[in-house]
């Protein structure tokens, strides 16, 4: 194994190693110290591949926004309109949203965050306008066998990402509050049925 993929191993290992110790603790209760013991690696290592807890926790994000990815791929747009392809994605996220359970909070806390800090805001407004831009696309592929008005699909995705930044905080808040995948699947009936 060359330097270049240990290098990438063991900046793997460390992501791992947090996602399960956030998923289980929270991030409140995990350290960096934990994470390295358990990675098998150095608090040196750490810092070597994340110079900042900032910059770490952007990696989670990333590593997080490639999983939901990942899972969207196997959808098949053609043949079904906007809600069809909505309520398909739910169901394939909802997996994706309950493993990550006491990641959320933090990629929310980098949101808000990003409000002041101009070199975060340029990060997350990236993932930002990427997801919207999906949205776009899914609404655009369903227009087509749907009543939606051209027009109207930018501002439609943006609904649909207030909606799920909103139903993630409530979830968030009070997880045993209702079925939130079953109310996700209602909104999208609501905004676009």
């Amino acid at each position: 194994m060359n330097k270049e993929q240990r290098k990438i191993k063991s900046r793997n290992k460390i992501l791992s190693t947090a996602e399960k110790y956030f998923t289980e603790k929270g991030i409140k209760e995990t350290d960096i110290d934990e994470i390295c013991r358990e990675a098998g690696l150095t608090r040196g290592a750490f810092y070597h591949h994340f110079p900042t807890k900032q910059q770490f926790l952007l990696e989670l994000l990333d590593r997080w926004a490639n999983k939901m990815a990942s899972q969207l791929s196997s959808i098949q747009f053609e043949l079904k309109n906007s809600v069809e392809i909505l309520t398909e994605i739910t169901e394939k996220m909802q997996p994706v949203f309950e493993q990550a359970g006491k990641q959320l909070p933090i990629f929310l806390e980098l949101y808000i965050k990003a409000v002041n800090d101009p070199s975060l805001k340029k990060y997350v407004l990236k993932s930002y306008c990427s997801y919207l831009t999906f949205l776009t696309d899914v609404v655009s592929k369903g227009a087509e066998k749907d009543s939606v008005k051209k027009t109207d699909i930018e501002d439609i995705s943006k609904i649909l990402f207030s909606i799920t930044i909103g139903l993630l905080i409530q979830g968030l808040i009070n997880p045993q509050g209702t079925d939130w995948g079953k109310l996700a699947k209602k909104s999208i009936r609501l905004l676009l049925g």
